[in-house]
């Protein structure tokens, strides 16, 4: 496997995040460099929010109840 599930997971949410602050600063016409830089900080900031909040896969899991 090339990636994992929760990788992709955590890189697609960082990637949509940056996109949104990339076309919110477009749209407040803002200079092509001034959105990139956001939607770098953005990618960097929700890649750790991300990586945070979803568990890691070595961590144990909640039994069960049947």
């Amino acid at each position: 496997m090339l990636i994992t599930v929760r990788a992709a997971v955590i890189f697609g949410f960082a990637f949509v995040a940056a996109a949104i602050a990339a076309a919110l600063m477009v749209a407040d016409s803002s200079s092509w460099p001034k959105a990139l830089f956001a939607a770098g900080v953005a990618f960097g900031g929700a890649l750790t929010v991300a990586n945070t909040f979803i568990g890691s896969p070595d961590e144990p899991q909640p039994a069960r109840r049947h």
